[in-house]
């Protein structure tokens, strides 16, 4: 399959439908210091996620819903089955790509925002949220002007713009994550608790960028434990302890 893109208001935006499709997917752990103990994720997953739609995973804890999105993302090596990426240029199964390939997809394919910020030091958080517009080759003038509007919608002062998101508070952290993980289009975009850290009129931006980023094509999967969140931008729930029979 070919990473294609296209040149759009001078940002590069990928010019293929994508449509993701988890077959048969099986995960376990070897516990190494344990006594070589297995512990079983989940096995026999399986759905699917269109272009424009968000899917929700749902189910108790520890049933496996943040293991899934680092398998989706490429962190995980799975124990069996298949992560399909169906475009209009072909199929890729991630479980089966290589490193360089990975590599392309979360450039270009699939965003992916976690709980927790992890970024160098002493960058500044401007830098760190421009930075997917900047490997994908757009010009500094155009990634910052979109990054600062970002950091506006998502209410981070000024000030705070050219300091390391390292000191802000946990909030203020998961806001940088949020505008690092929406400042490109991805058709594949992975949510795990975005709106988890966040106030009533952040959460509120957050749904905004999710319904755009869906009006714009994406395949959205996320996990939300905020019920009000979660019954907003939903098109599909799915409990995992119902599908991973």
């Amino acid at each position: 399959m070919n990473i294609k893109t296209q040149q759009t208001n001078g940002l590069k935006e990928n010019s293929h439908k994508v449509r993701l499709a988890v077959n048969n997917l099986a995960k376990n752990f070897t516990m190494h210091l344990q006594n070589s103990a297995v512990i079983d994720i989940f096995s026999n997953l399986s759905l699917s996620v269109n272009e424009g739609a968000c899917t929700v995973l749902s189910g108790p804890s520890g049933m496996g819903k943040s293991t899934l999105l680092k398998s989706l993302y490429g962190n995980y090596m799975i124990t069996n089955g298949e992560i399909m990426l169906h475009c209009d240029d072909g199929m890729l199964d991630i479980a089966k790509a290589s490193p360089q390939m990975i590599y392309a997809l979360r450039r270009d394919v699939i965003g992916y925002v976690s709980q927790f910020l992890r970024v160098v030091p002493r960058v500044p958080a401007l830098d760190i949220v421009m930075e997917p517009l900047l490997n994908r080759g757009v010009t500094k003038e155009v990634a910052e002007a979109k990054a600062k509007i970002l950091l506006s919608r998502l209410n981070i002062p000024e000030a705070l713009w050219s300091l390391s998101p390292t000191t802000f508070s946990g909030g203020e952290q998961q806001r940088i994550n949020i505008a690092r993980g929406f400042i490109a289009h991805y058709p594949i975009l992975l949510l795990d608790e975005p709106t988890a850290s966040l106030d009533a009129i952040n959460r509120g931006v957050v749904i905004e960028l999710i319904e755009e980023a869906k009006a714009n094509g994406s395949a959205i999967v996320g996990i939300f434990h905020d019920e009000s969140v979660r019954n907003t931008v939903a098109d599909e729930v799915i409990n995992l302890a119902e599908c991973a029979q």
